[in-house]
């Protein structure tokens, strides 16, 4: 293992494996670059084919705990990592029947601490970790701007845009639009207000899906997917079944949520309360109301130009929901 020599105490610390020795260069100083300007990063991770190739360490960050006497120390702090990306590529496997394109981005936040992991190439990702749950957002731009620069200037790609299009902002909604909800709750007051709040917020531009669940269990669910505006998204996948997929992704999530939990236990033992799945075409979300309780609510954009614009939206909807029944 290769370290920072001499380094000043505040510069982030270079982990590096012995095969990343050589040819990691300008990867190792991206990464470094975007841990000192971003200060809520406690390190960034480069994987290959699931290998730990290096991580950038805040040099103030404790080395977690679970190391063995003959662990690196690289490979410790990338732990985590690893398996991050080994649970990123089960769940894009089981994202591909949607057909909106690789999962090239996850964003897991708690209160005390959050991961993003990024897909830079094919086999090759980095992982962000933050010191803190607030802070994820700046870890998720930092990482956001890094992994956009290297993809079109250094390996000159394409810009996939990776958490929707910079300074994009939240159109405002005019006439109501018709939309297709399903609403189970036998109290009629709770589901006129329901219906009301979809009909606010769930549009065909944005936030196009959004589901309410409690104890994981369908209250409402409602969609824009049958609007003209949306009409070349479903030539391949039809709206009935992209509805399917998104009810039967979300029961896959209860189990594959116990695995992440444990994948994220040496950064941090709070409930996740925000869950992000950035695809090529859109992107998956889940905020829980009670993570213990199972209330959470998921939405979906399949535009990806506005996957940051369809989350602020999703957060508007859910604040009309907190004041509501329970």
């Amino acid at each position: 293992m290769k370290r920072d020599a001499d380094g000043a105490v505040s510069d982030p610390k270079a982990l590096v494996a012995p095969h990343a020795e050589r040819g990691y260069d300008h990867l190792i100083e991206a990464c470094r670059t975007t841990a000192a300007r971003c200060p809520e990063v406690r390190s960034l991770t480069h994987l290959t084919l699931n290998a730990v190739d290096f991580s950038i360490r805040a040099a103030a960050a404790v080395p977690f705990s679970d190391a063995l006497p003959w662990d690196d120390e690289v490979e410790v702090e990338g732990r985590p990592a690893r398996r991050l990306v080994r649970w990123v590529t089960e769940m894009d496997a089981a994202m591909r029947p949607l057909n909106t394109g690789e999962l090239m981005r996850v964003l897991a936040v708690t209160r005390s601490a959050g991961a993003q992991c990024s897909r830079l190439r094919h086999g090759q990702y980095v992982v962000g970790v933050s010191t803190t749950g607030p802070g994820s957002d700046a870890v998720d731009d930092a990482v956001n701007e890094m992994v956009t620069d290297l993809r079109t200037n250094h390996y000159q790609q394409g810009n996939e845009l990776p958490g929707g299009e910079p300074g994009r902002r939240k159109r405002s909604l005019g006439a109501e639009v018709p939309l297709v909800m399903h609403v189970l709750t036998p109290d009629k007051d709770e589901e006129s207000r329901l219906r009301g709040i979809w009909q606010r917020h769930v549009n065909p531009y944005d936030l196009q899906y959004a589901g309410y669940y409690r104890r994981w269990s369908p209250v409402c669910v409602g969609d824009a997917f049958e609007h003209g505006e949306l009409a070349d998204t479903f030539l391949v996948v039809s709206v009935q079944t992209r509805r399917a997929l998104y009810r039967d992704l979300v029961f896959r999530l209860s189990s594959a949520l116990v695995d992440l939990a444990d994948i994220l236990r040496p950064v941090t033992r709070e409930p996740l309360e925000r869950l992000v799945l950035d695809v090529q075409e859109g992107a998956v979300y889940l905020h829980w109301l009670d993570p213990a309780a199972g209330d959470f609510l998921v939405g979906v954009t399949v535009r990806q130009k506005e996957v940051a614009v369809a989350e602020e939206r999703l957060t508007d909807l859910i604040g009309e929901i907190r004041p509501g029944p329970r």
